[in-house]
């Protein structure tokens, strides 16, 4: 049996190892490490789960997706097909015309809508990997198998009793013993034996690191790296990610920038980011901490409000707007990423959906860039357990930024190194254009619309 494997009754092995060995926030893949010349491996912003699946053009409802059902699929395809009828019945009759077939279809089509629904799109990258730093990512994995807590005596009893195991796993033998030996538990002194050098690739043309957040060995890399690709930051952050919640960060990058103008560097510095509505809005508070600080207090109305009535009563400050912030050499743009069905006639709010950006990416300057699994929040940066690629390949540093850009907008923006000042400008008008279009039922002209969030806040969680 292997991983992946089916057992009876519906358990999977991979299910059971991760109830067993609890995984980290982390997102790696790693294939064929003992195959040197084969090796291959992947720093994610991905969940391994099918309803993550989606293409760049994020197509509005796309069959493709995974379609979630209310109730158990096959309960609700069995009641969408509905009784025959008797070949007596008039209704057989109509049913056999070619008519009567198509309108039986519409009718199964209409209630699996009304009882499921496609999967929203997700939008996420990640970064596929080869070379010596297989060699620290196979650690990184090794470390966290060696680490990880094995289940206490009371779960491992309950598993010999459970339906799916009855017949693999024994009184005499436990689920860890079945576990370990149908993985090899000798697999990390195998690994260990191979030199980092047997991964060189005489073509390789870049460097690349990995950078942790790992709480349990006072690792804090991620943060480390986010801090120094914005102090190194000489004309544009482009930052994707779930979520933009790390207030810590905002008034660094301020920092940073006040340094650059009082060395008397005045090119203004752009921010172009994109995150995705809150799923709960406990996480409104947190992200309205770096919008605030931003100049993008006016995106979140409600806590707009509120802080300008505290404002007013004395006991706040008024919330910084662009015009300051650009002032301090700083020009922002928050927005988010919108699809909708491709249909004649005027569209309905129904026929438009939020992408959900999971991503956690970040290009700087064309010239540096960081991957992995890292929100830009407090958790990610000193609590979780992270993983990101952080590396100062130029072309592909570019490349990464210019094919974002372009999926969110329809052009890749200026070539390398080339100033931002047009292409901050097209961005604020193109999503000013499609909250316009989104108004009037139109069809949207790329992804990108402004960040905006509208209903009150709740209890705010880290």
């Amino acid at each position: 049996m292997i991983p992946g494997e089916t057992l009876p009754d519906g358990i999977s092995l991979t299910g059971l190892l991760t109830a067993m060995y609890p995984a980290h926030h982390q997102k790696m893949i790693l294939i064929d490490y003992e195959a040197p010349q084969l090796a291959l491996g992947y720093v994610m912003g991905h969940n391994s789960i099918t309803d993550f699946w989606n293409g760049q053009e994020h197509v509005f409802r796309d069959p493709r997706r995974e379609r979630v059902y209310r109730k158990p699929e096959a309960e609700v395809l069995k009641a969408a097909q509905g009784d025959s009828p008797s070949p007596r019945d008039l209704a057989f009759v109509y049913f056999q015309s070619e008519q009567g077939k198509r309108d039986h279809e519409a009718m199964v089509k209409n209630y699996v809508d009304n009882n499921s629904h496609i999967a929203k799109p997700y939008q996420d990258v990640s970064c596929r990997l080869k070379g010596p730093v297989l060699y620290d990512l196979n650690h990184n994995f090794c470390q966290a198998w060696g680490e990880s807590t094995r289940p206490n005596a009371f779960f491992m009893d309950w598993l010999k009793f459970a339906p799916g195991l009855r017949g693999i796993v024994s009184a005499e033998r436990t689920v860890g013993d079945f576990l370990h030996n149908e993985l090899d538990a000798r697999f990390v002194q195998r690994r260990e034996k191979i030199d980092w050098r047997a991964y060189n690739r005489p073509d390789g043309q870049h460097s690349v690191q990995l950078v942790r957040t790992q709480p349990q060995h006072l690792e804090k890399g991620v943060k480390e790296c986010y801090a120094n690709l914005t102090r190194q930051m000489m004309q544009y952050m482009f930052i994707q990610n779930q979520y933009i919640q790390y207030a810590t960060w905002a008034e660094h990058l301020i920092h940073c920038v006040g340094n650059l103008r009082t060395a008397g560097y005045l090119k203004p510095i752009y921010i172009f980011m994109l995150t995705s509505t809150p799923e709960r809005d406990m996480m409104d508070s947190p992200t309205y901490d770096v919008a605030s600080r931003l100049g993008m207090s006016e995106a979140m109305r409600v806590e707009h409000e509120n802080a300008i009535e505290r404002a007013h009563k004395g006991k706040g400050e008024q919330p910084i707007t662009p015009a300051q912030l650009e002032k301090q050499g700083i020009k922002v743009f928050m927005g988010s990423l919108w699809t909708c069905a491709h249909i004649e006639g005027k569209l309905r709010d129904t026929d438009y959906e939020e992408i959900y950006i999971h991503a956690k990416v970040a290009v700087v300057d064309d010239a540096a860039f960081t991957i992995g699994s890292a929100n830009l929040n407090l958790r990610s940066m000193a609590m979780d357990s992270e993983l990101n690629v952080l590396s100062q390949a130029q072309d592909v540093a570019f490349q990464l930024r210019s094919d974002l850009f372009a999926q969110c907008t329809g052009a890749a923006g200026p070539a390398q190194f080339a100033n931002m000042a047009d292409t901050f400008t097209r961005w604020q008008k193109l999503a000013s254009k499609n909250e316009k279009y989104k108004d009037e039922g139109r069809q949207l002209d790329g992804q990108l619309l402004s960040f905006h969030v509208d209903r009150k806040p709740g209890s705010p969680c880290v």
